[in-house]
């Protein structure tokens, strides 16, 4: 059984940690890796103490190297197709990142808040506006951390596919 502080602090922890590189992203255009290092340990540490979600040392491995991976390849891919960056390695540490939290399973749920959320988010403001807000790179971390903290607050409620194959 699951200690209820291991819960509320792996909750607390990746709330305070995924809000601060939102903000950050999103007033400057820059994930900063000290605190990406410091949601790594922690991710570490309620591995340790046991997962709230169950995702053990496998699953997070796993989970780190293939969103990272795919998150790489697709600013790989993009990169080339538009002949300039396309999302900066920030972008990709953080789902290698939310990787080690929820494992593998997580990241076509990640991926698919991430560009919904920003996508949505540009609208609206656009909107309430009346004119284009970016003129250059839109910040993706903000979409990140909310597709990343939504997965995990759906593990924690027992949303089956989250972290591992849903049962039928």
């Amino acid at each position: 059984m699951i200690e209820p502080i291991v819960l509320y602090a792996s909750v607390t922890m990746l709330t305070v940690g995924l809000v601060t590189l939102a903000w950050v992203d999103f007033k400057t255009g820059y994930l900063p890796d000290s605190l990406q290092v410091a949601l790594t340990v922690a991710a570490i540490a309620i591995i340790a103490l046991g997962s709230p979600i169950s995702v053990n040392w496998t699953d997070a491995l796993l989970g780190a190297l293939i969103n990272g991976t795919a998150f790489w390849s697709l600013r790989w891919i993009m990169t080339r197709i538009k002949g300039r960056e396309a999302m900066g390695l920030g972008d990709v540490k953080l789902v290698a990142v939310g990787g080690l939290w929820l494992g593998p399973w997580a990241l076509p749920y990640i991926m698919a808040l991430s560009g919904t959320v920003t996508l949505i988010a540009i609208g609206l403001t656009a909107l309430v506006l009346r004119k284009p807000t970016w003129q250059g790179e839109i910040p993706l971390g903000p979409g990140i951390a909310i597709g990343i903290l939504a997965a995990y607050l759906a593990a924690i409620a027992g949303i089956p596919g989250i972290t591992g194959p849903a049962q039928l």
